[in-house]
C-alpha cells in the first residue's frame, strides 16, 4: 500500500473513530507512525547530506591546492588540472553516499598570479523522505587556492667552524661543507619558480647569508654604510716581555690593552672584513631573562654614536695575544640572487675555527631587521607584506675558548663575557644565543633550526619558533632534505574560499 493510499485510509477510518470506539487504539497507532517515519528519516538523510557536503568540500580544498603547487613548481596549465582532479576523484569517488555522477570543473584565471578554482555539483537522492515527495538535494561546492603572494626575506645563518671539512658519517660521500652547500642550493632550487612569480608580480623573494665561527665577517658591510660605525684606533691585548733575564731571554709576558689606528688603506686593501663586537656587560649569566641595556651588542638596531656602541676590527696582526683566530667568508645584505652566483658563493665557504652560535644569531638578527644599521627589510614592500625567516644551520653544539681571539676579543684578558668566571663561558654565550632568539622571535621572524648532529641540546631546540621546526640530519642526504622541506614551508600554498 502507498503512503498516499494509507493516508486516505487513516482518515476515513478516523472520521469514524467519533462513531465506532472499538480498535482506536490500534487506528492511533497507525496514524502516528506516518509522522515518526518521516521524523527519523528526515534525520537520517539530512546526516547523509551533512557528511558528503563535508566530504565534497574537503576534496575541493585538495585538489585546488594540487593544481596551485602543481603551478608553483612550474607545470603547464594541463598538467595542473589534471593534478587537480586527480585529488578530487582520490578523496571524493564518484557515487559516494549515493550522489548522482558529476564531473568536477577545474578553471585557472592569472597570467603571473595563477590563481586555480574548482567547482562541483551533485544531488544526493533522499532514500526515506523521498517517501514523502522531498526532491533529491543539491551537493555542491567551490574553492580558491592561490599562491600567498607576500614578500619573503629569508636569512640563512650557517655554521663554517673547522668541524665543517669533517664528514658527518664514515658512510657519508660528502664533507660536512659540501652537504651543506648541496642542501642550501637545494633550498634555493625549491623556492626558484616562487621567486620569479613574485617579481613578476612586483614583490620580492631574498636571501642573506652569514656564515660564522668564533666572529662574522660583516665589517665591510657596515663600513660601507657609515666609515664613523667603525672604532678607529681601537685597543687590542698585545704580548709584552714583562721581564728579561740572562742574556736578554725574556722570563715573562703581560698582555696590556694598546690602541691602534689603521688607516684608509688598511681598511679599504688589508682588512678581512671581520669585526669584534662592540661593548656588553658580564652580568649576563645562565638565568638572565632580559637584554640590559649596556648590552650593546645585544641590542641589533642600536646605530653606533659612540666607541662603545661601534664595532672594532678584527685584527690578528694587532691582537698578538691570542692563540688562534679565524675569519668567515664575507656576509651577504638581503638580495636577490642568480643561481650561479650562489653557487660561485657558497663554494667559497671554507672551514675554519670556533663555534660560537651566539654571534651568528647576533648577526642574522640584523639581516632581517627592518631598523639598525643596515634595516634591509621592512614590515612593507609595495605595499605588500614581507614574510620573514631565519635558517641556523650549525654541525654541533656550542664550543668557546678562553684564549682563541672572536668577537670578544681573549676572554682570558679581556673578560667581556665572563668577567673573570672562565668556568661559565659557555653557559654564558648559551644565554645570550637564547636571549637573541627570543628577540628574534618577539619580532615576528620565523626561525628554523637544523643541526648536522645527532642531536639537538635544549638551547638550540628552544630557539625554534616551535619543535617542528627543530630537527636534527644525520648525513648530507638528510640535510638536503631538510632543507627541501624547509622550502616547501616558507612557498606553501593558502586556501582563500
Amino acid at each position: 500500500m502507498s503512503i498516499k493510499r494509507l493516508s486516505r485510509y487513516l482518515i476515513a477510518a478516523g472520521r469514524g473513530l467519533a462513531v465506532e470506539q472499538r480498535g482506536n487504539v490500534l487506528i492511533l497507532t497507525a496514524a502516528f507512525l506516518i509522522p515518526l517515519l518521516a521524523l527519523i528519516g528526515s534525520g537520517i538523510d539530512i546526516g547523509r547530506v551533512y557528511v558528503a557536503r563535508s566530504r565534497i568540500q574537503q576534496a575541493c580544498d585538495a585538489a585546488s591546492l594540487a593544481g596551485r603547487w602543481a603551478f608553483s613548481q612550474g607545470q603547464a596549465t594541463d598538467t595542473a588540472t589534471a593534478e587537480a582532479l586527480k585529488f578530487f576523484n582520490f578523496n571524493f569517488k564518484q557515487g559516494s553516499f549515493g550522489t548522482a555522477s558529476f564531473t568536477p570543473s577545474v578553471t585557472v584565471t592569472g597570467t603571473n598570479t595563477k590563481v586555480v578554482t574548482v567547482s562541483a555539483s551533485t544531488t544526493l537522492r533522499l532514500t526515506i523522505m523521498g517517501l514523502f515527495g522531498f526532491r533529491p538535494m543539491t551537493v555542491a561546492t567551490t574553492c580558491t587556492a592561490e599562491q600567498n603572494f607576500v614578500n619573503t626575506d629569508i636569512v640563512l645563518v650557517l655554521d663554517t667552524t673547522g668541524s665543517m671539512k669533517d664528514k658527518a658519517t664514515s658512510s657519508d660521500t660528502q664533507t660536512k661543507i659540501e652537504g651543506l652547500r648541496a642542501a642550501v642550493l637545494a633550498l634555493f632550487d625549491q623556492l626558484a619558480p616562487i621567486q620569479t612569480q613574485l617579481a613578476a608580480a612586483g614583490m620580492r623573494m631574498r636571501f642573506s647569508v652569514v656564515p660564522y665561527s668564533q666572529t662574522v665577517n660583516v665589517g665591510k658591510l657596515i663600513y660601507a654604510v657609515n666609515t664613523g660605525y667603525m672604532r678607529d684606533p681601537a685597543p687590542y691585548r698585545q704580548k709584552v716581555c714583562s721581564s728579561t733575564g740572562w742574556n736578554n731571554n725574556c722570563n715573562g709576558y703581560t698582555y696590556p690593552a694598546t690602541s691602534v689606528s689603521h688607516n684608509a688603506s688598511w681598511f679599504t686593501n688589508t682588512w678581512n672584513g671581520c669585526i669584534e663586537e662592540r661593548q656588553t656587560v658580564s652580568t649576563i649569566t645562565a638565568s638572565t631573562s632580559a637584554i640590559p641595556a649596556a648590552a650593546y651588542d645585544l641590542d641589533i638596531d642600536r646605530i653606533p654614536d659612540s666607541d662603545t656602541t661601534r664595532w672594532v676590527p678584527y685584527d690578528g696582526d694587532a691582537e698578538t695575544a691570542n692563540s688562534q683566530e679565524a675569519c668567515p667568508q664575507a656576509a651577504k645584505r638581503l638580495q636577490s640572487w642568480a643561481r650561479a652566483d650562489l653557487v660561485t658563493y657558497l663554494n667559497s665557504l671554507t672551514p675554519d675555527g670556533g663555534t660560537y652560535h651566539d654571534i651568528g644569531m647576533i648577526w642574522g638578527a640584523r639581516m632581517i631587521s627592518s631598523a639598525g644599521v643596515f634595516a634591509d627589510s621592512p614590515a612593507t614592500y609595495n605595499s605588500m607584506p614581507t614574510n620573514r625567516f631565519v635558517i641556523f644551520m650549525t654541525d654541533g653544539l656550542l664550543s668557546t675558548n678562553s684564549t682563541l681571539y672572536s668577537a670578544y676579543g681573549m676572554e682570558k684578558y679581556d673578560q667581556r663575557v665572563t668577567g673573570g668566571d672562565l668556568s661559565t663561558q659557555d653557559a654564558r654565550h648559551h644565554q645570550r644565543f637564547n636571549l637573541m632568539c627570543s628577540a628574534i622571535k618577539n619580532r615576528g621572524v620565523s626561525i628554523w633550526v637544523v643541526a648536522f648532529a645527532s642531536s639537538l641540546d635544549t638551547n638550540l631546540t628552544n630557539c625554534a619558533s616551535n619543535a617542528g621546526q627543530a630537527s636534527t640530519s644525520a648525513n648530507s642526504t638528510d640535510l638536503t632534505t631538510k632543507f627541501v622541506e624547509i622550502g616547501k614551508s616558507i612557498g606553501a600554498m593558502r586556501l582563500t574560499q
